[in-house]
């Protein structure tokens, strides 16, 4: 059985101030039974039960079963495919082989994620009939412990897009969640620190280019608590969200531990999330590797192919809110493009060749002519 490392947990004296989420907590008090929510305190574990023992609460979840949190961390790191990402699409194979990565699937949304130990994980896994039935009110309710819980460590953070958190316009966390049969599930982050490099590196680019306007998105718009000016442990930042989800939900956490089904269950599921036939789920889907990445919210880098005037351009776009914020061009044969990636700033990610045609017609001295391959 998997143990728990918990501490009784109870509404902290800090209630009486509702933590600011006083209609948040009372909506939840609405929809959810008061009994006790099962803390599971992990504390640092094998890679594989941080993904796979939430999964297997939710596989079991039924009326009876308790409401779980579970906190954990990684003891080394892994790659963690959304459900709905396609392998080939967002991981370069050779690279993760190369790093000696172990990959899983997740059952929830959300994006490819680099996790390690650097990393404390809150995982909330609640039956759909004991939380409000609109999911982005879900989402609000389950994140406000770990947005209380970045403010209490003296940070300005906000909950952007109802699913991402954000200090100082930078995201600080990563988070998913759906339903898993009988559960409405909401799994997140906190980014003590972040190995910015190994995850850029184990991206899928379709040219160094790119890869280099990825890895400058990243560090700009993902921060950590370590480059936010923060110092503290896995274990302070775990005992402030024990805290903040006794007070934010308005309910006890009380300390428990897996049931031996769910132990048994978390062990099969484990083994099936490594499973290379379901690491290749939805493989048999057209593979386009020019799909827009996503690096936050608003923020996606996209790539894009374009026979412009003799020249075969590869354009590497970074995007906030579908406007342009950096652009990286190279092209078969050479040229210097830097007025035109100036000249894309502020552009529609979408009027890109026709900012670039343009722009090489008044500088070359002829007509715009060619055609877009791919955008």
């Amino acid at each position: 059985m998997l143990s728990s490392r918990a501490k009784p947990t109870s509404l902290p004296r800090h209630t009486k101030r509702l933590c600011g989420f006083a209609a948040l907590r009372e909506l939840f008090r609405n929809a959810m039974s008061i009994t006790g929510i099962r803390l599971i305190d992990l504390g640092p574990a094998p890679f594989w039960q941080t993904q796979a023992v939430y999964h297997a609460v939710a596989g079991l979840m039924n009326e009876s079963a308790p409401d779980t949190i579970i906190l954990t961390s990684p003891r080394t790191p892994y790659l963690c495919l959304g459900y709905h990402d396609v392998y080939d699409a967002v991981l370069d194979r050779a690279a993760v082989a190369r790093r000696g990565l172990p990959v899983l699937r997740r059952r929830v949304g959300g994006g490819t994620t680099y996790l390690d130990s650097n990393q404390i994980f809150y995982q909330c896994v609640f039956h759909h009939a004991r939380v409000p039935p609109v999911f982005g009110v879900v989402y609000a309710g389950m994140l406000a412990a770990p947005l209380a819980a970045l403010r209490r460590l003296g940070l300005d953070a906000t909950l952007r897009d109802t699913v991402e958190l954000e200090v100082g316009g930078r995201r600080v966390a990563g988070i998913g969640g759906g339903r898993i049969g009988a559960a409405a599930v909401v799994v997140g982050n906190l980014l003590l620190d972040f190995d910015y490099e190994a995850m850029v590196a184990v991206w899928r680019a379709p040219w160094p280019a790119y890869r280099a306007l990825a890895a400058a998105a990243l560090r700009d718009r993902v921060t950590t608590l370590r480059r936010l000016g923060v110092t503290t442990t896995l274990d302070a930042v775990a005992a402030l969200l024990r805290e903040e989800f006794a007070c934010t939900l308005g309910r006890p956490l009380l300390p428990g531990a897996l049931t031996p089904a769910e132990t048994r269950s978390a062990r099969r599921l484990g083994a099936r999330m490594a499973d290379p036939d379901y690491l290749d789920l939805h493989g048999d889907r057209p593979v386009d590797r020019l799909r827009p990445l996503k690096i936050a919210a608003g923020v996606f880098l996209h790539a894009a192919i374009a026979n412009i005037a003799g020249y075969l351009v590869q354009a590497s776009l970074l995007a906030r809110d579908e406007r342009i914020a950096a652009a990286r061009l190279d092209s078969n044969p050479p040229l210097d493009w830097s007025l035109a990636e100036g000249m894309l700033a502020g552009a529609c990610v979408t009027e890109w060749y026709e900012v670039v045609a343009q722009c090489l017609a008044q500088r070359e001295g002829f007509a715009p002519l060619g055609c877009a391959l791919n955008a």
